[in-house]
């Protein structure tokens, strides 16, 4: 079994950062005292894809070109599925409900403090909810 191996950073990339270094005028040891504290790393030869990435999202902050995005939130449609989710289980009436679901289980006081992955174990949850739900009251209205 092979233990993780680490794709080194393709070219395309490390010109990307480099050009976008000199467009917003950032010299080569301000561009690695960049990588130092984004990556921990000294070398832009040594990045992964994924830091390379991580260096090109700060740089393209630094130039105008993209608002900063925040990380580790959940996303636009995860909250809609959550709030269309909420209106199934006719929580919606009460906004309590669901903030105090989320702070039990998930220890958080805020919906919009979530992380990715804690929304969709969230959405998950909810949606068992609503499938015995509609179990129970399709077996009532049977008997």
């Amino acid at each position: 079994m092979k233990m993780g191996v680490l794709i080194k950073t393709p070219p395309q990339m490390l010109r990307k950062i480099w050009a976008l270094a000199r467009e917003v005028s950032i010299t080569e040891d301000d561009l690695r005292a960049i990588v130092q504290q984004v990556t921990g790393q000294s070398s832009l030869s040594g990045l992964t894809k994924p830091q390379a990435s991580l260096i090109i999202d700060r740089l393209n902050e630094y130039a105008g070109k993209t608002q900063p995005r925040p990380r580790n939130r959940l996303s636009k449609a995860q909250r809609w599925k959550i709030k269309e989710l909420e209106k199934a289980l006719g929580w919606d009436d009460e906004p309590k409900r669901l903030s105090g679901f989320i702070k039990k289980f998930y220890k958080v006081d805020r919906i919009e403090w979530l992380t990715p992955q804690a929304a969709g174990r969230l959405i998950e949850s909810l949606k068992k909810m609503a499938e015995r739900e509609a179990l129970e009251s399709s077996f009532e209205a049977q008997n």
